[in-house]
């Protein structure tokens, strides 16, 4: 995957609770993206990660939380923002 910052991107599922990540890139198709964005999750978005368990993972995401479960969190590619 191309990253836009030429940093190594990593899934959302590996990011641990507390880092804030930039969403750079989504390893899904037109479905995935689509409903990503309909949640407020889009490309160059930062977002904080608020609790990584085993199950859902949740973010913090323009001033509110999304749930997402472990297989679409392996799909979104984020960067650490500076």
């Amino acid at each position: 995957m191309i990253s836009h910052n030429n940093e190594a991107e990593t899934p959302l599922a590996a990011i641990p609770s507390g880092q804030r990540v930039r969403i750079s890139n989504f390893a899904g198709g037109r479905m995935v993206r689509a409903r990503l964005a309909s949640l407020g999750i889009n490309l160059g978005q930062e977002v904080i990660v608020l609790q990584n368990n085993r199950g859902l993972i949740m973010v913090g995401v323009n001033g509110g939380r999304v749930a997402l479960g472990r297989g679409v969190s392996q799909k979104i590619l984020t960067v650490p923002v500076a």
